[in-house]
């Protein structure tokens, strides 16, 4: 099928937009590290990625995964508005009541986790930001919600407009005088600000009103998210644990060295992570309505394109870094990171044809085994860089890291021929995918 039939006008305006969003996400990481350690040190981006890894970790017990479940039930329902309404105002309620107690959990235990990290600046930082995590897994539950219903164009300004206000806070607090522990507040107004603006938005699109509270609906996304909550937990992880492993046994301007690529690793990752945000909707329906060869189509494209991207990307990323580190800021200390950038670099472009479909198991019904393939990335990362740190350094962190990425992907190769009767690498669908799918579209109808 050629791209043209197959990317319909709606799905690339959509990726488009994502992308846009995306730019905008990763020019607002590139310039909070650059204004930290431009108007600070490599101490202070340390103590500032120490706390966002802090923040995201915990706001996945917030959530529970419950935005997976307002994920596929808004996209499987999505003809359904009094269903919508209802599922989305149970999810919101539920995890408001969880964001507070999360919030008041981080903010007494900042003294405790100041002392792990040995840096009393982490730990007052920690205590600012923990008030964010109210709002935050309610802004999760808005946007899962308006990404099931394919409204891309208001997923893409909110999450875009979240990050400039993290980095216009943190740009502010950089040049100030005042006490670095002070950017965390930037968490805070974001998650106010996008809260607002997300619900605005649904009200006055009329996406959601009227809603009811059912218990049904609640004890759903219970049931969902508690066997999936742990796989977006292990996500978040995944992307912070060689930092906080780095934060116990390295000093803190190297995690900061190593924070600095990561981020940009991260950035590319997440470039290709905006197409898998556009599938997930397209995948709900692919299977609900057995429509293999819109899948398979799907599959067959980023096959085709992605080794080519993500390795252009992959270049231009290290391009850009070695005349960063050498050029413009060559007494920054950041060029010690040159390595560990081009393995994760490396280890990324190798699976980048598969990352748009690593929500398969979850989007098709199956949350405990997505919640294990993640699982199993975080082992193995840990394990490497345990083995690794400790001699390595940040190079052992980012071997970590690759051996991560190939852990997951080799998990969903395994086990979607057997859940779901899609085999990823021959890009072949089995017989009984059908009858998997008439049994899970009557598990999801017989409440």
């Amino acid at each position: 099928m050629k791209i043209a039939r197959l990317f319909t006008e709606k799905l690339s305006q959509d990726i488009a937009w994502t992308v846009g969003s995306f730019v905008i996400l990763a020019t607002s990481g590139i310039l909070i590290n650059l204004l930290v350690v431009g108007f600070r040190d490599t101490e202070s981006l340390g103590v500032f990625n120490l706390t966002y890894a802090v923040y995201i970790v915990m706001s996945q017990f917030a959530v529970v995964g419950v935005q997976f479940s307002v994920l596929r039930y808004s996209a499987f329902y999505e003809a359904n508005e009094q269903e919508r309404a209802d599922l989305l105002l149970a999810a919101s309620l539920l995890v408001l009541a969880l964001g507070m107690i999360a919030a008041v959990v981080v903010f007494f235990a900042a003294e405790m986790l100041a002392e792990l990290f040995d840096n009393e600046l982490a730990g007052q930082s920690i205590e600012f930001a923990a008030m964010g995590l109210v709002l935050f897994p309610l802004n999760k539950i808005l946007i899962s919600y308006l990404n099931g219903l394919r409204e891309m164009r208001a997923f893409a300004i909110l999450q875009a407009s979240r990050y400039l206000l993290v980095l216009a806070c943190v740009g502010v607090i950089a040049v100030s005088s005042m006490s670095f522990a002070y950017a965390a507040v930037c968490f805070v107004i974001a998650e106010a600000v996008t809260t607002f603006a997300a619900a605005l938005y649904i009200w006055r699109k009329k996406l959601a009103r009227n809603g009811r509270l059912k218990v049904r609906w609640v004890h759903t996304h219970l049931a969902f998210g508690l066997k999936s909550f742990l796989a977006g937990m292990f996500v978040e992880m995944n992307s912070r644990v060689d930092v906080l492993l780095l934060g116990i046994y390295l000093e803190e301007s190297l995690v900061g060295v190593y924070s600095f690529a990561a981020m940009l690793v991260d950035g590319v990752y997440h470039l290709i992570a905006m197409i898998r945000i556009n599938f997930n909707p397209i995948l709900v329906a692919t299977v609900r309505d057995r429509r293999w060869e819109q899948g398979r189509s799907l599959l067959q494209t980023c096959k085709r394109y992605g080794f080519l991207g993500a390795g252009c990307a992959a270049a231009f990323v290290f391009c850009g870094f070695y005349v960063l580190t050498s050029v413009l800021l060559p007494d920054r200390a950041l060029a010690q990171g040159e390595t560990s950038l081009l393995l994760l670099l490396l280890g990324l472009t190798c699976i980048a044809p598969l990352i748009p479909f690593e929500n398969l198991l979850m989007v098709s019904g199956h949350p405990a085994y997505q919640t294990l393939q993640h699982l199993l990335v975080v082992l193995a990362n840990i394990c490497v860089n345990t083995l690794l740190v400790p001699t390595l350094g940040i190079e052992g962190a980012a071997l970590g890291a690759v051996a991560g990425y190939f852990v997951g992907i080799g998990t969903l190769i395994s086990l979607s021929p057997k859940l779901v009767g899609w085999n990823l690498l021959t890009n072949y669908v089995s017989d009984n995918a059908t009858a998997e799918v008439s049994a899970m579209k009557q598990r999801d109808s017989d409440w």
